[in-house]
């Protein structure tokens, strides 16, 4: 006896949200400040959110790297990038200097270097 199969595929194509960090610490502070300084922090991406702060003119590759790597933490969090390019340079994306801002006041960035934004 033979047994046919028929394969069907569906394919589904995500447009995932991203979530702005101006917007979400406008709706939940805490958790967006939390969720930020772990990406940064999964990332090392601190030297990097500060050379992107002072111009972008000296990032270097590993900065780049750290950027990545906290971009990823953050998208799998549902956020949008940490920097947005405004007149051809990088910049902090909206909101992201604001919920800095707040780690010390939230205690999650102790020990850690202080910010120079």
């Amino acid at each position: 006896m033979a047994v046919d199969w028929e394969q069907t595929s569906v394919r589904f194509k995500e447009d995932p949200v991203l979530r702005s960090w101006a917007v979400e610490a406008e709706r939940d502070p805490e958790t967006t400040a939390i969720d930020l300084a772990h990406a940064i922090l999964f990332g090392r991406a601190q030297a990097a959110l500060e050379a992107v702060a002072a111009g972008g003119l000296w990032l270097t590759a590993d900065h780049a790297r750290a950027l990545h790597f906290a971009n990823e933490m953050a998208e799998l969090r549902h956020y949008g990038p940490l920097i947005a390019v405004d007149g051809g340079l990088p910049v902090l994306a909206p909101g992201v200097r604001e919920v800095i801002g707040t780690f010390d006041g939230l205690l999650l960035w102790h020990d850690q270097p202080p910010w120079q934004l």
